[in-house]
Order: structure tokens, then C-alpha cells, then sequence
């Protein structure tokens, strides 16, 4: 993802943080001056939210582990000032997996807090509900005593605040504002009887009134987390809605009824000026890069032959610069033509008959025309 940086790779998926990230220390700061609060104070919140942050890391991998029981990859999980996200390669289709995936992340947080109120339970004497009142209603990093003379140390101070924030995740996010966990679970219940182009209309439309109403509460209540949270749902949800309904256009349709025969065909030992030439003066933006005995080895993009301009590389093979290509059936829905090109970011796929001759082409500008053409019709 852009904007990000890696930290680590888990269980085969690499972990990011996104540069955003460093606002939630421009916010510790701004709310440890607003509050008067001291250095120890302002380094256990800030440890605080560091800990949240490893909790919500948990939550995606609880909605990646459970992707793969349907073995469905997670590409990345991408850390964020609004939570993380765990990027899936495709969200499941049968509405019971997306229900199972959906409900993965909370429940993970529910075991957190879990584990933290029977470890708090095991350790503290004197009324439960006395010390949690008197730990949420106290900011962390000092010594608490409640009215009953119960001592509260800084360290179970930190941990009942951590289990109630568990508590917190979990309310805020079965919330079923779409695409969110609460609004995931929605769809796939509302997919059962409705299906799910429209289960996601209606679950898209319910999310962004639900995000509106937590954009007006943050700007009203001075929380600006908040409303950018929900700017980002009402984002989400349009683009996610937008994709479905797509797919369930295009699944009417296979890739004969897309394919172009008639492409330019780049040679792997020519120079990229031959291919920069072919560039300016066609209309063609991607290309399939073929060996001499006529096999095809890579595909050029257009950001493939733009970086070798900026370089003046116009004496290089063609063949440096070519990446893998992808070959689809002619026989194949668009629905996975469309996730080649538009999520994973081909920008043009080689289409090939039963026997695995090769019969043509299909590019993200073709794609994207035959598109606008069915929504118009």
C-alpha cells in the first residue's frame, strides 16, 4: 500500500504502517497538554495506545486466519490512525464465510478482554465494580485509592483500561455501518434471502448514514478521529457497493465477448525506444512482450515505459523491463478479468482458447469502455 512501510511478516502476511500512523501521537500529545498531564502520565497512555494498536493487529489476523480456512490469502495488513485494515485477496461470496470472516476480528478482542478481566479478577480483593468505576474514570500513569481504601496501582490501572477498550472495539465495531465488521455481518444475513448485489446496496446505504451520523458526533463533540473514521466508511462503503454491483454486471458476460485479436505485439530483445515510439503514436497504454520463437514472456505497462523515458533508458531491452504476465481462458467470467485488472492491477491480460493458443487481448481501457457501455444500456 502507498504511504506505507513494512514492519514485520507474520504467518506468511506482511505487516505495514501506514505515515498516518503518526498522528495518534500528535493526538497523545494535544490530549496529555489539554488534560495537564506529566510525563509518566503521558508515557503510560501512550503505552496505552500502543497496546490498543497490538490488540487491533490481533483483530486482522483473527479476520485472516479466518479467510484462509476458505482459502481466500490475505495480500497485506496495513496499520492506520482509524484501526487497520486486513487486505484480502477477494471477500468470500457464500454469505456463512463472509459471516464467519466478519465475526473473526471481535471475537478476538472478546478473548482479549476476557483473558484481561480473569486475570485483573485473580489478582485484586475488595468490590470489582468500586475499582473498575474508579479506573475508567481516571486517567492512567498515577496511583488510585477508591472510597472503600482499595488500592489501584498504575499497572492494573492499565489493564482494566485495556480490557474495557477490548470491550469498546468489539461495541464500535459490530456497529453495522457497512463495510465495517457490524455492517459485513449485516450484508451476509441480508444475503441470504435478498442476494448480494443487493444486500450490499442496502447494506452500503445504511453504513454511509450510520458514518454521516459519527462525522456530524465527531465534529459536534470535537472529536476529529472520529469523523475522519467515518469519512472513511462513507468512501468505503460507495467504493465496495460500486465493485459488486459491477461484478454482478459482468458475470453475465465471459472473455470472448471482450477480446480484442488485434493487439500490438513488443519483442523482448528490441529496444524500449521501439516501444516508446509505439507508445506516442498509438493509442494501445500496455503491451505483451514476446521472445523471439514468438512466447510470450511479460507484459509493459504504461508506467513501465514512462519510468524508462525519465531514465532517457532507450537503449535497454525491452525484456529488463517487462513484468509477469497473466494468460486467461477465453472460456472465463469477467468477474475474474475484472479483479486482474482493477484489484490486483494488471493492465493487460493475455486471452487464450481451450487449447492454450493465444486468440488476444483485454486491457483495463477496454474493460473499463465495455463497462460504461452495459450501464448505459
Amino acid at each position: 500500500m502507498r504511504g506505507s512501510f513494512k514492519l514485520f511478516t507474520w504467518l506468511g502476511i506482511p505487516v505495514f504502517l501506514h505515515w498516518t500512523f503518526g498522528l495518534i501521537f500528535i493526538y497523545i500529545l494535544w490530549h496529555a497538554q489539554s488534560q495537564e498531564l506529566d510525563t509518566v502520565e503521558t508515557i503510560w497512555l501512550t503505552g496505552l495506545f500502543m497496546s490498543l494498536f497490538f490488540c487491533v493487529l490481533l483483530h486482522e489476523f483473527g479476520h485472516a486466519i479466518a479467510a484462509k480456512k476458505y482459502s481466500i490469502p490475505t495480500r497485506d495488513i496495513v496499520l492506520m490512525p482509524i484501526g487497520g485494515v486486513a487486505r484480502l485477496e477477494k471477500m468470500p461470496e457464500k454469505p456463512i464465510q463472509e459471516f464467519v470472516v466478519a465475526l473473526a476480528g471481535p471475537a478476538v478482542n472478546v478473548v482479549i478482554a476476557l483473558l484481561l478481566f480473569v486475570g485483573i479478577a485473580a489478582t485484586v480483593d475488595g468490590s470489582m465494580v468500586e475499582l473498575f468505576v474508579t479506573a475508567i474514570n481516571n486517567d492512567i500513569g498515577s496511583e488510585l485509592v477508591t472510597e472503600s481504601g482499595d488500592f489501584l496501582s498504575p499497572t492494573l490501572h492499565f489493564l482494566i483500561k485495556l480490557a474495557f477498550t477490548n470491550v469498546a472495539l468489539v461495541i464500535f465495531n459490530m456497529i453495522p455501518a457497512f463495510p465495517m465488521d457490524g455492517g459485513r455481518v449485516f450484508r451476509a444475513l441480508l444475503s441470504m434471502w435478498l442476494g448480494r448485489p443487493r444486500a450490499t446496496k442496502i447494506a452500503a446505504w445504511l453504513g454511509q448514514l450510520i458514518a454521516l451520523l459519527l462525522v456530524i458526533g465527531g465534529f459536534w463533540g470535537g472529536d476529529f478521529m472520529l469523523s475522519i473514521l467515518g469519512l472513511f466508511v462513507i468512501v468505503a462503503a460507495r467504493s465496495e457497493n460500486d465493485s459488486v454491483q459491477t461484478e454482478a454486471l459482468l458475470s453475465r458476460f465471459k472473455a470472448r465477448d471482450l477480446v480484442r485479436p488485434q493487439f500490438t505485439r513488443l519483442r523482448s530483445n528490441d529496444w524500449m525506444m521501439s516501444a516508446i515510439e509505439t507508445f506516442r503514436h498509438g493509442l494501445e497504454r500496455n503491451f505483451l512482450v514476446f521472445d523471439i520463437q514468438g512466447q510470450l514472456v511479460g507484459m509493459l505497462e504504461q508506467e513501465d515505459i514512462v519510468r524508462a523515458m525519465r531514465k532517457k533508458d532507450i537503449t535497454a531491452e525491452i525484456g529488463s523491463y517487462a513484468q509477469r504476465a497473466e494468460m486467461v481462458s477465453i472460456e472465463e467470467s469477467l468477474v475474474k478479468v475484472h479483479r486482474l485488472l482493477r484489484h490486483q492491477g494488471y493492465g493487460i491480460l493475455g486471452i487464450q482458447d481451450e487449447i492454450g493458443n493465444m486468440v488476444g487481448v483485454i486491457d483495463q481501457v477496454g474493460l473499463l469502455n465495455f463497462i460504461q457501455l452495459e450501464e448505459s444500456r
